[in-house]
């Protein structure tokens, strides 16, 4: 047995709060990095002899949604900026400590060196109680615990420790049953499919030339806008395909050579411009290939929308990434082919997750897969749709997320 599940502790942080012209109101707190700002809160107005819940407005504080916050550590920091509104307003100052030993509470509450010791008398009904730091710390101790460490159990939620958290591969392999997960990491393993592996710069040259095609014809000077579209007129959409080697009606070379301008805007390679369709500078330059090519190409067609941001929740990503694997894994020869994979593949999910279009567009998820299919039959060499070894590199990136497509950012 190689798994073992690592046992953490928290860290700590110390939170010291100063009020001018009154030292007996400084306190320091010392409490998990992560816990919620409310502890804060708590642990000063109980120093202070004031019940938190009756004095202190603490609505729209960062809460935790958990029981155990150190053990579910939340990345927020008090500030001067978040106290709610206090008897006083102190400074904060929040500096790193040491963990406490095991065993301490989670949440103490100093004062000054050399307090005064608690004064006696006045009424225990209606009095602030002089403050005691042993007896507020036994009350913060009864009220949150002790010291101790934790499981860091955040690896089990991963589908596996080399798929990366929120790609397509990743959500495939979710939505699968425990028997059809490991044959379907067994399948990427033994493809080696999840590499690192340096750029192959034909490969990048092969999988632009269609976009890059486009960038020439359009030229410097750029191309008369179309009436009715607004584009490129389906003539020259029709020259497009014929120059790309790919061939058809006439209607469907039309409509390829349309799908590619479309791309191509999207892409932000093109634009119009005193009533011509050129290229833009960006356009230019991606069309020159680096080692970020295939990365960004994978990003395009897989979220044309927005190819500089990350991997989104939307309709049917299980379809998705079953057709972006059997290209990648060369199940398919012709996209053409691509629907019975994938309707193959949705036959063994275990039970399709609950999961949101954020684009507000409302795609069925047969037209997703179709709209994925046809973004890469736009990197066909001279046979429209057959699957080229580019294109199995780009759908390859696609599926595990590429190098999160940072460099376009």
């Amino acid at each position: 047995m190689t798994i073992q599940i690592p046992v953490r502790m928290p860290t700590f942080m110390r939170v010291e709060l100063t009020v001018d012209g009154r030292p007996d109101a400084d306190r320091v707190i010392e409490l998990p990095t992560r816990a919620p700002l409310e502890w804060v809160v708590e642990a000063y107005c109980l120093s202070l002899g004031l019940d938190p819940s009756e004095h202190v407005h603490t609505d729209g504080f960062d809460h935790c949604h958990h029981a155990e916050p150190y053990a579910y550590p939340w990345p927020s920091v008090p500030s001067a900026e978040e106290m709610p509104p206090l008897p006083f307003d102190p400074r904060v100052v929040v500096t790193p400590v040491d963990v406490p030993a095991l065993g301490t509470p989670w949440l103490t509450v100093s004062g000054p060196a050399g307090s005064p010791a608690p004064a006696l008398g006045g009424s225990w009904l209606t009095d602030a109680a002089p403050f005691d730091a042993d007896a507020v710390n036994r009350e913060l101790l009864r009220a949150h615990g002790v010291v101790q460490p934790y499981f860091d159990d955040g690896d089990l939620w991963s589908a596996s420790p080399g798929i990366p958290d929120g790609s397509p591969l990743a959500s495939l392999a979710h939505a699968l049953t425990p028997a059809r997960r490991l044959a379907l990491l067994a399948h990427v393993d033994g493809l080696d499919l999840i590499r690192n592996a340096s750029p192959d710069y034909s490969e990048a040259e092969s999988a632009l030339v269609p976009l890059a095609r486009l960038v020439e014809m359009i030229g410097d000077a750029g191309l008369p806008q179309d009436a009715e579209n607004g584009w490129m007129s389906d003539a020259d959409a029709h020259r497009l395909s014929e120059a790309l080697g790919w061939r058809g009606s006439a209607q469907e070379m039309r409509a390829r050579g349309q799908a590619l301008v479309s791309l191509a805007r999207t892409a932000r390679f093109v634009r119009r411009f005193k009533g011509r369709v050129v290229p833009t500078t960006m356009g230019r330059r991606m069309v020159v290939p680096t080692m970020h090519t295939l990365d960004f190409l994978a990003h395009l067609i897989l979220d044309p929308e927005d190819h500089r941001s990350s991997y989104y929740m939307r309709e049917d990503r299980t379809g998705e990434a079953a057709a972006l694997l059997a290209i990648a894994d060369g199940t398919v020869q012709h996209l053409a082919d691509l629907p019975q994979a994938v309707s193959e593949a949705r036959e063994v999910v275990a039970e399709p997750p609950v999961e949101f279009d954020l684009s507000g567009r409302g795609h069925s998820p047969v037209a997703v897969v179709d709209g994925l299919s046809e973004r890469l039959s736009m990197l066909s060499a001279d046979v429209f749709g057959r699957v080229t070894s580019p294109m199995r590199e780009v759908a390859r990136l696609a599926l595990i997320g590429g190098s999160r497509f940072h460099h376009y950012a």
